[in-house]
């Protein structure tokens, strides 16, 4: 008979997620076993199993989870910025940002080890993220129609923001001169940029 607890349980289950990561992370998907993550998490390979059914049930959680935290990042962000686009814009992008510069593991490993999985599981993950690229092209398309952002091909330009942002954790270090919220406000000013938006070429709003 199981006596543990739902907080032990929930404990345990988020040691071996944890320790999944950082196997993930240094090992790779394929380099990785339930024994090696297992051994992390300070359990027995069957006390993973009792948890996860395989390394892609792993994979999946830890993808999903970091996709559905940052999209909620971005749109709570945007939520709470003016309705002005180019508002909406920065925040959204400084929020992405930020959110890649303090979660490093996660976000490395979603873009090296997502192409393991099969069909099946990568939807489970592709949702999360393709609404978080519809947050970024809404608004860089209402931008366009206003005239406040100047590019021809925004799909594109969203998705160079979005892969600007992924490389931060390459080289981006806590301990290094700029914070992570200095470079997410940079990263902010990139995009704005890349997007082609110069106030001085940008038609006044008229009042919501």
């Amino acid at each position: 008979m199981n006596t543990r607890s739902p907080a032990a349980t929930a404990a345990s289950r988020d040691r071996i997620l944890n320790a999944a990561l950082d196997e993930f992370f240094t090992a790779g998907f394929h380099g990785a076993t339930m024994r090696t993550i297992g051994n992390r998490a300070g359990c027995s390979a069957a006390n993973v199993y009792n948890h996860f059914e395989n390394k892609s049930d792993l994979l999946v959680e830890i993808l999903r989870t970091a996709s559905d935290e940052q999209f909620t990042a971005t749109r709570n962000a945007i939520r709470r910025a003016r309705k002005d686009p180019v508002e909406q814009w920065r925040a959204a992008v400084v929020a992405h940002a930020l959110y890649t510069a303090k979660r490093p593991r996660e976000c490395l490993v979603a873009n090296t080890e997502l192409r393991y999985l099969g069909e099946i599981d990568r939807k489970r993950v592709v949702g999360s993220r393709d609404a978080q690229e519809q947050q970024f092209i809404d608004i860089a398309e209402r931008a366009v129609e206003q005239g406040l952002f100047h590019v021809d091909r925004v799909h594109q330009a969203v998705t160079a923001v979005l892969l600007m942002c992924a490389g931060i954790p390459v080289w981006f270090r806590p301990d290094g001169p700029r914070t992570a919220a200095e470079v997410a406000e940079d990263y902010g000013q990139y995009a704005l940029n890349l997007v082609g938006y110069r106030p001085e070429l940008a038609r006044p709003l008229t009042s919501a």
